[in-house]
Parts: C-alpha cells; sequence; structure tokens
C-alpha cells in the first residue's frame, strides 16, 4: 500500500512503483476513502486497506509532522515492512514508532529513505526514478547506504562494471533510523544471491562502529566493502552539520576516522574511492557477468 498517495510524490512514485511491476494494491489519505490513483483504490485508513487487501508493506508519503502517526498506524494495523520518505521528521514520533515495531517484529526502514531494489524482481520507493532497469542489474553485490545517492551511484557503476546488484537498501541519513546499517547488512546477507556487501557510511553517529563489531562477533559473515565519506569532516567543530544528520548530540559522535580504523580491524575492505571499490570487488574474486 501506499500511504499519501493522493499527494504530489505519493501519485508520481505509485506511478513508478507500478511501472517497474510492483503489485501496489491500496492508497490510504484520510478523507479521500473512494478515490483513486492510477487504478488503485483509496482508503480513509491503513486497517480498512488492510482488511480488505491483506497489505505487508507500506511506502510511507505523508509530510514530517504527519510521517510518524502514519507509521505507527501502519505497524498497529500488521503491515510488516514500513519505509519512510520523509525527512526531518520529529524525533520523538520516531522513537514511538521504533518501539511500537520492534514490540509487533516489524521492520521499519528510514526516515529520508528512498527505499528498497531488488534488481529484475520489484521496487518499494523511488530509486532508479523513470527508468530503473537502465540503472540497475541483477548480480550478487547488495549495496547498504545512509546515502541515497550514493546507494543508486553505486549500483549504476556496478552495472557498467558489468557486476550487478542483489539487493539495495537505503538505510536514510537521519540522525536516528528504524534500521542501522548492521541490521541492514544483516537482511541483504540473508539473500541467496548476495556475495559481497557495499556499505556506504557517512559522518555523524556510530552505526559504522557498530557494524564493525557485527562482522567482528560473526553477525555479519559475508565480505564487507565499506566507502566512508567525509574525513575533512572530522577538522570541523562538531556542531556544524554534514549532510542529513548532525554530529554531535543523536548517537554518538565517533570520527570518520575511528570508523575507517574500525572495519580495517574487523576485517573490512576499507575504501577512499569509488576507483578503489572496483579494485576491492575484483579483489574479492568478482568478474564480469
Amino acid at each position: 500500500m501506499v500511504q499519501g498517495i493522493t499527494g504530489r510524490q505519493g501519485q508520481i512514485e505509485t506511478r513508478w512503483m507500478l511501472e517497474s511491476g510492483v503489485h501496489v494494491s491500496a492508497g490510504v489519505t484520510p478523507g479521500r476513502a473512494g478515490a483513486q490513483v492510477h487504478g488503485v483504490p483509496v482508503y480513509d485508513s491503513v486497517a480498512e486497506a488492510r482488511s480488505c487487501h491483506g497489505n505487508r508493506v507500506s511506502m510511507i508519503y505523508a509530510p514530517p509532522p504527519a510521517a510518524a502517526q502514519a507509521a505507527l498506524e501502519a505497524v498497529e494495523a500488521g503491515v510488516e515492512l514500513v519505509v519512510m520518505s520523509a525527512e526531518r521528521v520529529p524525533v520523538h514520533g520516531l522513537v514511538r514508532v521504533i518501539a511500537a515495531a520492534q514490540s509487533r517484529g516489524a521492520r521499519v526502514v528510514g526516515p529520508n529513505s528512498q527505499g528498497i531494489v531488488v534488481p529484475g524482481v520489484s521496487r518499494v520507493g523511488c530509486p532508479g526514478g523513470t527508468d530503473p532497469d537502465r540503472r540497475f542489474r541483477p548480480g550478487s553485490v547488495a549495496v547498504v547506504s545512509r546515502s541515497g545517492g550514493m546507494a543508486s551511484e553505486i549500483s549504476m557503476l556496478l552495472r557498467s562494471w558489468h557486476l550487478g546488484t542483489s539487493v539495495q537498501l537505503h538505510i536514510g541519513g537521519a540522525p536516528l533510523v528504524g534500521t542501522t546499517l548492521t541490521e541492514a547488512s544483516e537482511i541483504v546477507q540473508a539473500d541467496e544471491a548476495t556475495d559481497v556487501i557495499v556499505v556506504f557510511g557517512e559522518p555523524s553517529g556510530e552505526q559504522e562502529l557498530d557494524l564493525a563489531r557485527a562482522i567482528e562477533d560473526g553477525r555479519v559473515r559475508v565480505p564487507v566493502v565499506a566507502l566512508v565519506a567525509g574525513r575533512f569532516a572530522d577538522t570541523m567543530p562538531s556542531s556544524l552539520p554534514f549532510g542529513h544528520a548532525p554530529r554531535a548530540g543523536v548517537g554518538g559522535n565517533a570520527s570518520v576516522v575511528d570508523k575507517i580504523r574500525a572495519l580495517e580491524d574487523a576485517g573490512a575492505a576499507v575504501v577512499s574511492s569509488l576507483a578503489e571499490l572496483r579494485t576491492a570487488l575484483q579483489g574479492l574474486g568478482l568478474k564480469a557477468e
């Protein structure tokens, strides 16, 4: 289902998902029951939509002030996977959503997530825009990223190198997210097509340190190639933001150098450029397909 389907972004990306083969069976916008968007029926609530269609996944395009409540509604109605597009979602609402999802065994991706792509199968969200088949090809490299732009850039490069993507998962660049780098890596390694995980990290928070610990203790078992951007930010006051997330406050304040060192010590192959990424993948035995 698509929550916020009657808004501009919801309408555009619903069409993209439909054209890429995703079965969107229902939309939800309070007060718009009975309408249709690209042939998809609209309901007033998630509960009403699920009672008719049994939806397990929801892509949410509600605006920031309403996004957390929309996600909470989906989780409480039994939706198993909730992807949140909005940026700058109030943290106190997001905390409630994550707690509710954990108590019900649901998965929240985002906020500030472009979505998830399984090339050759389907996508939830907007990665690839109007023509995802020109940007992605099926393959054995999973891409997990805090940056939506860099996630798709890496997948497009994999295609140009005659490799391919098994799963692309953009977790979002917010200070607090429903699915962390570590959790996303554990998810994509479960796909039988995944042989390697490429991780794109950023300044702010300590998710990369958590990922290093997961590699060390064996929770992340497949080889990891990591690129952590923004080393120059270590020379700047932590009060200055970089990208979407502040570098001080929520989630700790590890330096980029600390993250790189931890990942290297854990056994990940850490690269400093996209050119090095190709070399690292070749070093792991991946060959053009």
